[in-house]
């Protein structure tokens, strides 16, 4: 985002906030919204190709499905006639879901099944990936994978979901990213690069394309600037949250993308954890008022 800072230093602003004090605004503290900004370490040599047919050389087959887009999935044992495999390879790379281990998706079954990003409720089908030593990291929840992170595979949402090769152009959007040795999980994509990862603009909704708004009042590009105006202010931002800490709504904690306008707590959750506070949300404005945007 291509911000000015409009006044370099503001020495206190007192809030109140569901009647109590908010004594934390200093321009120059650094609070950095929407997680970590981290660069994924390297992926220590995983790889993983759809074959049509059986894995070769070293490579250990992690799921089957029936087609390259918006196919059903199964483990190997389970859908033997499907064509395509999941091959991925490094080194003392299994597929058990036991010891040093990742689930990688949930499957309704061991075959013609949907998949799922968690496990639980009808989604009891682990597909795994297990190393020897070290630390296995994966996410599904990315638009890409980062660099040093191998991409498994693409699902079309977090439950009741299709698969897809990782450059299938269909509805299988959503990434499956991994990588073996010390990196654990990726850090969020933030394709805009406003410092809110994708998945959290997702959830808002507000536009993980873009960092700045593009019509003023109407383009809700920079989940900070909750009245688009381009510029971060108490008064248009931060007061939407006076006398609403401690609300709550009524989605998971795993939020995914809403389908319809959400409730104003929802916009307001920027951690997002479906609560607003004080720490996870308001504190995303510390050292940020009198930003701008162009």
């Amino acid at each position: 985002m291509r911000r000015a800072t409009a006044f370099a230093a503001l020495a206190l602003v007192p809030i109140v906030l569901a009647g109590l004090p908010l004594l934390a605004w200093f321009a120059s503290a650094a609070l950095a919204p929407g997680g970590s900004s981290a660069a994924p370490l390297a992926a220590d040599g995983l790889t993983c190709t759809v074959r049509a047919g059986a894995c070769v050389g070293s490579e250990v087959e992690v799921l089957r499905m029936s087609s390259t887009t918006n196919a059903h999935a199964g483990t190997p044992a389970g859908a033997p006639g499907y064509t395509y495999a999941v091959c991925c390879a490094a080194d003392g790379l299994g597929t058990s879901c036991s010891g040093t281990h990742e689930t990688v998706l949930a499957l309704s079954g061991a075959g013609n099944a949907h998949v799922a990003t968690t496990t639980g409720g009808a989604y009891t089908t682990e597909v795994c990936l297990s190393a020897p030593t070290g630390t296995l990291g994966c996410s599904t929840d990315d638009v890409t994978c980062g660099t040093g992170y191998a991409c498994l595979a693409a699902v079309s949402g977090s439950t009741n979901a299709q698969v897809a090769g990782c450059d299938g152009a269909d509805v299988c959007t959503t990434k499956v990213c991994c990588s073996v040795g010390e990196a654990g999980p990726p850090p969020p994509v933030d394709t805009d690069g406003d410092a809110f990862g994708d998945k959290v603009e997702c959830y808002l909704p507000t536009d993980s394309r873009d960092n700045c708004p593009d019509v003023i009042g109407s383009d809700d590009a920079w989940p900070l600037d909750i009245d688009m105006t381009r510029d971060i202010d108490v008064t248009g931002d931060v007061f939407n949250y006076v006398g609403r800490i401690g609300a709550t709504g009524g989605q998971a904690s795993d939020p995914s993308c809403p389908a319809d306008t959400p409730m104003w707590w929802q916009r307001l959750d920027l951690q997002p954890d479906c609560a607003i506070d004080v720490t996870g949300d308001v504190f995303n404005y510390v050292g940020k008022i009198g930003m701008t945007c162009t």
